[in-house]
């Protein structure tokens, strides 16, 4: 049998829009840090609330430790990400640290922790949802949030959510327990709206339709909702009858139309519906831009 090398043929494109995006993020993120949350001694996520936690142990500046905690998470991530991502990352990092560094917290607080709480956490999940949006990261634990949605398709900000649950349990070493939990509200929003800034305002839905009127659904799909959708060939387990399966996708405002147009046209019609976090395609993002 005579092997065959597969050359691979897809190409990395570097974008002076990406690099903008992440310097902008950045600024964001480092912004909502020094501005909003270090005053009401709130913690922001991943290595960037960490170095928070050193800096009111230490006394040593947010910037140094972000950059010597990253140091290791880049060497072991290295092999697992693409070239671009990690110098997109690398740059997301570098501008992080600098705008950390210039932008000094201010001596103003809103004296709410719930407001600090909420407003840091918006601005922080618009700063490091742009910057993941443009398919950098600012290192630490967002390398390994992409890794993860990468290999087991987890949402970023759930990713990003579930880990900073060791940042809140850190946290209760120099921040006592109301602060611990306006903090942990901080970083809910936060991942919140990364997910919004990455995935937009709302997610769609996908559908799988079991029914013997195959030809009059899909003719009012294409038609009444301009969707495309797919037929695939089954067999029932119990009956052992051929049958076709619906398979198509609509945003979350098409859905209860979806399901009308389908019950009138079969009664008896079978439907799954799914959350579909991203999708590709004419009709729907037709830039592939993961990282």
């Amino acid at each position: 049998m005579k092997s065959f090398q597969i050359e691979k043929k897809y190409r990395e494109i570097f974008s002076v829009k990406d690099i903008g995006g992440i310097l902008l993020g950045s600024f964001i993120l480092a912004a909502a840090i020094q501005w909003v949350l270090v005053p009401a001694n709130l913690l922001t996520g991943g290595v960037g609330g960490i170095a928070i936690i050193m800096r009111f142990l230490t006394g040593i500046e947010i910037w140094v430790w972000y950059l010597l905690l990253n140091i290791p998470i880049f060497i072991a991530g290295y092999k697992y990400v693409s070239h671009r991502f990690v110098i997109y990352s690398l740059v997301g990092t570098a501008a992080l640290t600098l705008f950390l560094g210039m932008l000094k917290p201010i001596g103003w607080t809103l004296n709410d922790n719930l407001l600090s709480a909420l407003l840091g956490g918006v601005i922080a999940g618009i700063g490091s949802g742009i910057i993941l949006h443009s398919k950098g990261s600012t290192g630490g634990l967002d390398i390994i949030a992409v890794l993860v949605r990468r290999f087991r398709g987890y949402n970023i900000g759930q990713v990003t959510f579930a880990s900073n649950l060791l940042v809140l349990s850190l946290s209760l070493i120099t921040f006592n327990i109301k602060l611990a939990l306006f903090s942990a509200i901080s970083i809910f929003v936060s991942s919140q709206v990364i997910d919004f800034v990455i995935y937009g305002p709302e997610l769609n839905r996908t559908a799988m339709i079991i029914s013997h009127n195959c030809e009059d659904i899909t003719y009012a799909i294409i038609n009444n909702l301009h969707r495309g959708c797919t037929c695939l060939p089954a067999r029932g387990a119990y009956t052992g009858e051929d049958i076709n399966i619906i398979m198509v996708t609509v945003a979350r405002t098409q859905l209860p139309r979806l399901k009308e147009m389908v019950f009138q046209l079969d009664p008896q019609a079978f439907i799954t519906v799914s959350e579909t976090i991203e999708v590709y395609g004419k009709g729907f993002r037709t830039e592939l831009s993961d990282f």
